[in-house]
């Protein structure tokens, strides 16, 4: 791996670093490098190493043959995973996240750029425009990349990407936009140096080019001029890159990290190597996709859905196809929903993979749950629907601290929930993504996410389960404002579906579950104005709980929102209505759509603009307990480009 940071530093200096070394120091560097040109050690990304070693050496007409040899077979490799549409998974297991951006579509463009090799450059060029598409949806209006996979302490090497189309000429991005994702990026994780209330918001108004550094260093020399040593930033006291998002963050550190692991967010300074002329500097900064108009985009071969929303900027993807290779559910993969306002929890996570656990609970009725981290910390809703003030959420049950998943639904067996594990993409639309598990042998969960403006409808279809199988469906994790979570909600009493509602005088109190250990940034500059809600539809017995749960990486701990039922049939159908924005005062969830089930497979909507949806949840290709679900299904491969 370092291989390759080393030998892409000398390529790139060449004139002025590797041809004024003397020989012996050339030579001793050369036996070092050589040891990358033989096949890769893991089979993914990192055949790519060797790929930019080699490039080098080529370059230095240096053992030209067994580079040659090492780039031929590395892009032999990454072939097999061309899904096309822009779209690589990182080795044979489904497994898509910033790594598409950072490295597939990075390092062979790079090199065919350096080399001037336009064969090359015309096969992946346009891959990588194709990419971009979409990439740069996933950014939120406060420059926020978007929290999910693995490396996340790379932060704004997600920026790499966009820099390189605009440098090779093969991207859909205008020069503006270009530089507007890459400062957006750089001022959302290192303007927290100094400042703990940047960043809550949108930027500030586009225009020319922000001086990142300068204010950065000022800041930083302001710190230590007052002695500070807390981290609320990139940065630690010394100016040094963390392990971690905003600040040092362990839950999110893999095996292989190091300490110097985080300075492979120096990729988000490749727009250095355009001259200052280049239209990336001297053009305007434009908007970025989430401030200028809610969107919906589709991404087949990940089988993954961005959802947007202008007025706050948030920006939601919905998880259909990602997979990783370990055992347990890895966090950064097996989530139905990632955003760029919230982490996903970091309780029970290990090297294995994360452990799942939710509390289940025998409440009735069926309230609209919300979860608020503004202050005041209670989250009300008009008074004709309003339980009383002195009234929130069912109390959770008693006994060590819950440590949920966020945005997860399992069956709960003897207690305990299952993972999630691989997901198989069925089919989508203009709105919605669908996708099929086998949490148990036998039993299939066949789910789909469909989206409008805010509001999100998540449906779960159950198939095998013996009758009476308890299930459970948890919400966004909000990140509370200190590590015992003691932030107070409240929950409406009102409901639609088959289940009729309770009425506010059945509302019971929350009370604040034990405190957790303290862990990533500080509370004083945690998102202040997130609500979370999870509304009961259909097959959901109980009401709605608040769970506290542990770290993600925007505070301390965090709370929760969980639904349950239990299992009527062979096939039992669950659908809830869930909201994550920024708005002040949202309406409540049940208030942004009419939904009615017409059978176990259809769901018809009615959204609160009056459009329409019909879902028809796909069939299985294969009854449960004949066939059990091929664990790494591949998309067809498209047809090369011309």
């Amino acid at each position: 791996m370092e291989s390759a940071s080393v030998a892409l530093g000398l390529r790139l200096t060449r004139p002025w670093l590797w041809e004024t070394l003397d020989g012996r120091t050339q030579q001793q560097a050369v036996d070092w490098l050589l040891p990358a040109l033989g096949p890769s050690p893991v089979n993914n990304n990192w055949w790519l190493f060797g790929l930019t070693v080699a490039g080098f050496l080529q370059d230095a007409g240096i053992e030209t043959d067994r580079a040659r040899q090492t780039i031929d077979r590395a892009l032999e490799r990454i072939e097999e995973w061309w899904l096309g549409d822009g779209w690589y998974s990182d080795g044979p297991n489904r497994s898509f996240d910033h790594y598409n951006a950072w490295a597939m579509h990075f390092y062979p463009v790079l090199h065919a750029h350096l080399g001037g090799d336009k064969e090359l450059l015309a096969r992946y060029g346009p891959r990588l425009h194709a990419h971009l598409d979409a990439y740069t949806r996933m950014f939120g209006a406060d420059g926020a990349p978007m929290p999910y996979g693995r490396s996340l302490s790379y932060r704004f090497a997600a920026a790499a990407a966009p820099w390189l189309g605009a440098m090779t000429g093969h991207t859909p991005l205008t020069p503006g936009a270009t530089r507007r994702l890459a400062s957006g990026t750089l001022r959302y994780f290192l303007d927290r140096d100094a400042d703990p209330e940047a960043g809550r918001g949108p930027l500030a108004p586009v225009g020319p080019v922000t001086p990142v550094a300068p204010a950065v260093r000022s800041r930083l020399a302001r710190r230590r001029a007052t002695g500070a040593t807390s981290t609320t930033g990139a940065t630690d006291e010394h100016g040094l890159l963390t392990l971690g998002w905003h600040g040092p963050y362990e839950p999110i550190i893999q095996p292989y990290s190091g300490p110097a692991s985080p300075y492979w967010a120096s990729k988000g300074f490749l727009g250095l190597l355009m001259p200052p002329g280049h239209p990336v500097w001297t053009a305007a900064e434009e908007p970025l996709p989430a401030e200028t108009a809610d969107a919906v985009t589709v991404l087949d071969p990940p089988a993954m859905l961005i959802q947007s929303t202008a007025t706050d900027g948030l920006v939601r993807l919905h998880n259909h196809g990602s997979n990783h290779v370990g055992e347990g559910d890895d966090p950064g993969y097996s989530r139905y929903a990632y955003s760029t306002r919230t982490g996903f929890t970091s309780r029970g996570f290990t090297s294995a993979g994360f452990t799942s656990a939710v509390r289940t609970g025998t409440d009735t009725g069926r309230p609209t749950g919300s979860v608020s981290s503004a202050a005041p910390a209670i989250s009300t809703v008009p008074a004709s629907s309003a339980a009383p003030a002195s009234s929130a959420l069912p109390t959770a049950p008693t006994g060590p601290p819950a440590s949920p998943c966020d945005n997860h639904f399992a069956l709960v067996i003897d207690g305990e929930p299952t993972p999630r594990g691989p997901a198989a993409p069925l089919a989508s639309g203009p709105d919605w993504v669908a996708s099929v598990t086998e949490p148990l042998p036998g039993v299939r969960i066949v789910s789909a996410t469909v989206v409008h403006g805010r509001a999100e409808l998540r449906a779960h279809l159950v198939v095998g389960a013996d009758a009476g199988t308890p299930v459970c469906q948890t919400g966004w994790a909000i990140a509370t404002t200190s590590a015992s979570g003691a932030a107070t909600t409240t929950a409406t009493a009102t409901g639609t579906g088959a289940t009729p509602t309770a009425t506010p005088d059945e509302a019971t109190p929350q009370t604040a579950l034990a405190p957790l250990a303290p862990a990533g940034p500080t509370a004083s500059q945690l998102p202040t104005d997130l609500t979370a809600q999870l509304h009961p539809v259909h097959g959901y017995t109980g009401r709605a709980r608040q769970l506290g749960a542990g770290s993600t990486l925007f505070g301390p701990a965090s709370r929760i929102l969980a639904l349950d039922g239990v299992t009527t049939a062979p096939e039992s159908l669950f659908v809830s209505l869930a909201s994550l924005t920024a708005e002040p005062d949202p309406a409540p969830a049940a208030a942004l759509a009419d939904i009615h089930v017409s059978d176990p497979r259809t769901i018809n909507v009615t959204w609160q603009d009056s459009t329409a949806t019909v879902l028809h949840l796909p069939e299985l290709p294969h009854p449960p307990g004949h066939q059990q679900l091929p664990q790494l299904p591949q998309l067809p491969q498209p047809p090369e480009e011309r």
